[in-house]
């Protein structure tokens, strides 16, 4: 009689450890959902941000470019006006504001292009990149196949990351050529940049190559540098686009 109430006790706390030990999920499963959970915000919250560059892009190309266009073409008039009253002063002084706007739009196109080129959205990588190649101060080969086309967020990583790369071998390698090969495999996107120039690049250097990592590194994917000296150099980037 004494004793019946502990046990009865005893075994309720032994019933209940086993159902929540049964019926608890495993902690492999809480840590595979934790994972899935991430992963999918990781990719709303890149979908959200290549919106947002896009808008920006847009929003530049429509708004603010056309109405420095819309002052360069008033500029010119007036230049036009002030050469045949002879007021070469003036005519300077506007002339010298024409050219102003025009380098404003300029450099404002180079900034619309760097957030999202329009090419790259209506006709891929391939294209975007063809582009770039033939704007290189360097001669670049571009190999693209990467149908079906990967997510916009994967794309638009693998253009940034080819662009920066080229920039940093028409600054630094001294090359005399450079080449760019895209594959898709599957659910893998493999993107090589390489050229023949003086090879030692090195991440650790802020020679722009850590930014790069961390970009890929942003999209789940790996970026590797083989470079030693003499070249030559190659950027190789694996990133999964299923």
């Amino acid at each position: 009689m004494f004793v019946s109430p502990v046990l009865v006790r005893a075994l309720v706390a032994l019933d209940a450890a086993l159902g929540r030990a049964l019926l608890a999920p495993p902690r492999d499963l809480e840590l595979t959902e934790r994972v899935v959970q991430l992963t999918s915000s990781r990719d709303l919250l890149l979908a959200a941000v290549e919106a947002e560059r896009k808008r920006i892009e847009r929003d530049l190309h429509d708004g603010a470019q056309q109405r420095l266009v819309a002052v360069a073409m008033t500029l010119g008039r007036v230049v036009s006006r002030l050469r045949k009253s002879g007021d070469e002063a003036t005519r300077e002084i506007v002339e010298g504001a024409r050219e102003d706007a025009r380098a404003a739009i300029t450099e404002l196109r180079e900034l619309a292009r760097g957030l999202h080129p329009p090419v790259l959205g209506d006709r891929g990588l391939g294209a975007a990149l063809t582009a770039v190649a033939a704007r290189a101060p360097v001669p670049v080969t571009v190999d693209v196949e990467a149908e079906p086309r990967p997510p916009a967020a994967v794309e638009s990583a693998a253009y940034f990351v080819v662009t920066e790369a080229l920039t940093n071998v028409a600054k630094h390698a001294g090359a005399s050529r450079a080449w760019v090969e895209i594959r898709r495999d599957a659910d893998r996107l493999r993107v090589i940049i390489g050229d023949d120039g003086a090879g030692g690049a090195d991440p650790a250097r802020g020679s722009g190559l850590a930014g790069l990592a961390g970009r890929v590194a942003g999209i789940d994917g790996t970026l590797t540098v083989t470079s030693p000296p003499g070249g030559p150099t190659l950027i190789e980037v694996d990133v999964q686009c299923g």
